[in-house]
Formats: C-alpha cells, structure tokens, sequence
C-alpha cells in the first residue's frame, strides 16, 4: 500500500513537468506554427429602384460585415482543422429589402446576424506525384455545380469534399446535405421551387490546365431535383489576348418533374452558352461577350436557372450573370466590359448588357448601362483593400413572372430601373 501511495505522489509530482513538456511540444509544432488568423471587414451598399412588376420598389440594404478565419497548421503533416465567425450589423434597409442578399429577414424585418460560418476538419497526402485534400464540415465551397457568393458574409455548405491534383489534371468531388445563406445564420435543407425537401445535392469536376489552355467539365445532381453538365473552356493566344467558352446544360428529374407548372422555370431541359473574348493593350482590359439561352416553356416564358435549389448557389461564369435577366428562352445578349487602369491600382471602367428575344410577335429587349470604379492599393500599409462603385440605368419589361405584361392595346410595357452598389473589403493577418 505505501508503494501505492509513493508512486501515486510521485505522479501528482510528475504531471506539471510532463504538462509543462507537452505544451511546449504543441506550441512547436507545425499545427500551431503553421496557423493563422485573419480579420476582414465588408461594409456593402445595394441599391435598386425597379418597377418590373407594375409598381415601384426600392431594394436598398446596407450592412457591415465582419469575419475572423482561422486555419491550422498540419498534426504530423497530415491532419488539421478551420473554422470561421461571421458576424454582419444593420446600417440601413429600406421597407423591400430582402432582394439585396445582405441583411437577415427577420419575419419581414431587416436585422443582423452571427454565426460559425465554417467549421470542418481536413487531411492531406502526396504520393508519387499526386496530391490530395479531404474535408469534412461546414465550408466555403466553389466546386462542380456549386459556388461562394460574398456579400456581407458568404453562403456555406455542410458535407465532404475533397481533391486530387497529378500533373496538369485536377480533379473535385462533393457531396452536401445543408446550407447557411449569405444573408442568414440559420442551418437550412435545399428546397424544390415549391418548398418540398432536397436531401442532397453531389457534384464533381475534372479540369485539364497548361500555360495557354484551360478545360473544366463540372458535373451535379441536386437529388431527384435536376441534373447538370457543364463546360468551361479558356484559350490564351498570347499574353494580351484570350477567348472563353461556356456551356451549361440542365435536365430535370422526379421532383422537378412533378410540380406544377407555374413553379417550373422551364418544361424538361434548359441550356445556355455563352463566348467572349478577353483584350488587354496597354492598360485597357476590354471584354466583348454574346450568351444565349434555350429553356422552352409551355404555359409562358422559360428562362435557365443558375441555382440547383432553393439555398444553394449555383456555378455561372457567363457574362450573362445578371440577377434573373439575360436568360430567358431564346434571348439572345450582347456583353461589353471596358476597364482602364489610369494608375497601376485604380482602375474604373463601363459594363453593358443588351438582350432581346419575341413574344406574340413583338420583339422584347432589356438591357442596363453601368459605370463602375476598383482601388486596389499596392502599398504594403493597405495591402487587401479593395474600394468598389457601381452606378448605371437599365430599362426592362414589367412581367408576371417571366411572362411580359401587355397593355390594353396588346403592347409590352416598358419600365425602367436605377441601381448602384459600394462596397469596401479590408483583409488582414492578426497572426
């Protein structure tokens, strides 16, 4: 008993040297060596005065968005965990807020919100020329037939992802079951256009990339809902010039299927393609583009959807990427994009899109007019500060849905609408 009670003495003695030890083993190594964490600050403006469905809305929000990243280093080089808080605060909202993706619609009122963002574990290895990346969690995801959007805070999903890199080759797969909206905390399912549950949606894609061309296949099913295939293609002539190619298709499934019609955006397939070309001479960046959309609709006008479901957000690199405009059946867009740089960190520029297609024999157009500013500071005292302005007119049709409003003698009716948005990203590392 008294060797008992020596060894159990002699080991309370022993725990502050062998905690001692221990902590100064975490503290070197790589897991937290290798961490660090960031602060970022996104104060966004949007504005919209619409009146596209026969009276006028004013879409205004205005909020500060605040995020703290944390990512580790690797246990044994292997395995680690991240994890980021995402906090935004209500500066303004006008009544109709909540088509401005910024602040939380808290039962019709705009407010702010928290919440941990992401929070998921990941692992690596390299093997004989092949690298690989595995995650699990709640993450940022911009993969397959999934994406990121950043307003105040992002959009996140819950899953597995994960990656495989040989040579010139990657490929990704992911397999999701919840999301966090950009403009919420809560935890949400993916939903049908009529509110019915979607239990997961997996997608994938292969890219192929050398110094003068890029090729990316992405492949997706929100369950039972739709599917999708795309193709990204970029060719580099040279160092100045460069044409993209895009082209999604979308079929639909079981649900899909089964809902009625007026919640359908089109009857059974839906795709658009898209082509533009990149010119950079001198210190002007010029970028001309034409997309167009097949997405037929029997009761009405059909347009392609970007999003897989309700609470996700879908991959579009088209020019075309303009709220639900430019992509309705049969409209065919012409895009232009001119920027220039007048010093090497402050580039301001134009976009313009111009889109029509017939209805009943009339021809239906829509387009807007934007000029825009970017500052991006080369000094090291404002590295990753980033200032943006938008501003511009745009003239569109006043429609029920997707279908164009006529008159009593038969005629569209023409509306017209104003937008601009501001937005400021600061970004830095507190260790």
């Amino acid at each position: 008993m008294r060797k008992i009670k020596y060894c159990f003495i002699l080991g309370i003695l022993g725990l502050p040297a062998w905690a001692a030890a221990s902590v100064a083993e975490i503290k070197d190594s790589s897991f937290v060596k290798d961490s660090s964490l960031a602060l970022g600050t996104h104060n966004i403006l949007k504005y919209l005065d619409e009146g596209e469905t026969g009276k006028r809305n004013v879409h205004n929000a205005w909020g500060q968005g605040i995020s703290l990243d944390y990512k580790s280093g690797y246990i044994n080089n292997f395995i680690g965990v991240d994890g980021s808080y995402y906090g935004v605060i209500k500066l303004a909202a006008a009544d109709n807020f909540a088509s401005r993706g910024i602040l939380y619609n808290d039962n019709g009122q705009a407010s702010g919100f928290n919440k941990i963002g992401q929070l998921y574990g990941k692992a690596k290895f390299s093997e004989s020329g092949v690298d690989g990346n595995l995650y699990g969690g709640w993450k940022l995801l911009k993969l397959g037939v999934l994406t990121t959007s950043m307003r105040a805070a992002p959009n996140t999903y819950q899953g597995v992802s994960g990656d495989l890199s040989w040579d010139a080759y990657r490929l990704r797969m992911a397999y999701v079951d919840r999301s966090s909206n950009r403009d919420s905390p809560d935890k949400v399912q993916f939903l049908t256009s009529d509110g019915k549950q979607i239990d997961s949606i997996y997608t994938g894609d292969l890219q192929y990339k050398s110094d003068n061309f890029t090729a990316l296949y992405l492949y997706g099913e929100s369950e039972d809902y739709l599917r999708r295939n795309g193709l990204e293609l970029v060719l580099k002539q040279n160092k100045t010039l460069a044409y993209g190619v895009q082209i999604y298709s979308t079929d639909t499934l079981d649900k899909y299927d089964s809902m009625r019609t007026s919640k359908k955006d089109f009857d059974s397939s839906a795709n658009h393609y898209a082509v533009d070309m990149t010119w950079k001479p001198g210190n002007w960046i010029i970028k001309p583009g034409f997309e167009y959309t097949q997405a037929h609709k029997t009761d009405g006008i059909g347009q392609f959807p970007r999003h897989m479901s309700k609470n996700s957000r879908g991959t579009f690199n088209s020019m075309a990427y303009a709220g639900l405009d430019y992509m309705r059946d049969e409209e065919k867009v012409i895009s232009f994009d001119m920027g220039y740089n007048l010093t090497p960190d402050f580039l301001v520029g134009i976009n313009t899109h111009y889109g029509f297609f017939d209805y009943k024999g009339q021809q239906v157009k829509e387009g807007e007019f934007n000029v825009y500013t970017l500052w991006k500071p080369s000094s090291p005292a404002l590295k990753n500060l980033s200032i943006f302005t938008l501003a511009g007119p745009g003239r569109t049709f006043e429609h029920n849905g997707t279908t164009p409003i006529e008159d009593s003698n038969g005629i569209i009716k023409k509306t017209n609408s104003m937008a601009y948005e501001f937005r400021i990203d600061y970004k830095f590392n507190i260790f």
